[in-house]
C-alpha cells in the first residue's frame, strides 16, 4: 500500500559532494531502499488507520498484502459497517469490492486522485507506490551525521513526460552503518511549488525482523487540523505469495 509506501524534508538545495553518500549507494538506490522498506519483495501487515479532522475522528482496522511493486490486496476488518471492503491492485489497475451492496467496482482514472476511504491518501498513492523511484530523478541536498543513522535529504524532480502528480518531492532517509535504509519524511509539492502535504515517519521498530518506521502521519497543508495516521502493529516480509492470491475472485470472497 502506497499506503505502504514515499518520504522527505525541505532544505536548501546547495551542491553536495558525491563522496558524502554511503559507500556503494547512489541517491536513487537510497530512495528505492527507503520506499521498499515497508513492503519488501512481499509483505503482510496488520495496521490501524486513523483519520482526524477538527470535527470528527474515524479509525479503521486494516490488513494488507503486497507483492513486488505491482500487486496489493487491502481488507478492512473494522468498523463493522466497513467490514469486508476490499481494494485490489494489479499492475496499473484497481478494483473495489463493497460487500454491503455486493458490488465490484473498477476504479476509473477519474477517481485516482480521490481520497481512499476518507483519508489523506489517494487511490493513486496505492497504484503508484513506486512512482518516486521510477518517475523522478534524485539529487542529494544534505547529509547530517547522527546516531543511530546518518540523515540524507534529497530533492526528487519528475523525469521528462513522466505521468506524475507532484512537481517536486523533498525526501529524507536515514541510513544505518550496515546500509539499512528507513524513510523519515516526505514533502509533496505541486507544479507551482506549493507544499500540498507532509508525511512524517517515526517510531522505528523491529517488525518482521527488519527495522521499519511503525507510524506514518500524513498532514495536508491546506486543511488545518486534519491528518491521517497509519500505525503498523504486525509485519512479515519476503514469503512466497502466488500471483493468484491477487485475484478478482478472492476480492469477492
Amino acid at each position: 500500500m502506497r499506503i505502504l509506501i514515499t518520504l522527505s524534508l525541505l532544505l536548501s538545495a546547495g551542491s553536495v559532494r558525491a563522496d558524502t553518500l554511503p559507500k556503494g549507494l547512489t541517491p536513487h538506490e537510497i530512495v528505492d531502499r527507503a520506499n521498499k522498506s515497508l513492503r519488501g519483495d512481499s509483505s503482510h501487515a496488520n495496521l490501524t488507520m486513523t483519520v482526524v479532522t477538527p470535527k470528527w475522528e474515524r479509525q479503521l482496522t486494516v490488513e494488507a498484502w503486497n507483492k513486488g511493486r505491482k500487486m496489493a490486496f487491502i481488507v478492512i476488518h473494522k468498523p463493522a459497517k466497513e467490514k469486508g471492503t476490499t481494494t485490489l491492485r494489479r499492475g496499473g489497475e484497481m478494483w473495489m469490492w463493497m460487500p454491503r451492496v455486493e458490488r465490484l467496482l473498477k476504479v476509473p482514472p477519474t477517481m485516482m486522485h480521490s481520497s481512499w476511504q476518507g483519508s489523506d491518501f489517494t487511490y493513486e498513492d496505492i497504484v503508484k507506490a513506486d512512482s518516486i523511484v521510477k518517475d523522478y530523478d534524485h539529487r542529494l541536498l544534505k547529509k547530517t551525521p547522527g546516531s543511530p543513522y546518518d540523515t540524507y535529504e534529497f530533492e526528487a524532480l519528475p523525469k521528462p513526460d513522466a505521468p506524475v502528480v507532484w512537481g517536486k518531492i523533498l525526501f529524507t532517509a536515514g541510513v544505518y552503518p550496515d546500509g539499512w535504509v528507513v524513510g523519515l519524511k516526505e514533502m509533496d509539492f505541486n507544479e507551482r511549488g506549493e507544499l500540498i502535504r507532509t508525511i512524517t515517519l517515526s517510531e522505528i521498530k523491529t517488525l518482521g525482523g527488519k527495522r521499519v518506521p511503525s507510524r506514518l502521519v500524513c498532514e495536508p497543508t491546506r486543511k488545518k487540523g486534519r491528518r491521517t495516521i497509519l500505525e503498523y502493529h504486525e509485519l512479515e516480509f519476503d514469503f512466497p505469495l502466488e500471483d493468484s492470491f491477487f485475484s478478482l475472485s478472492r476480492v469477492q470472497k
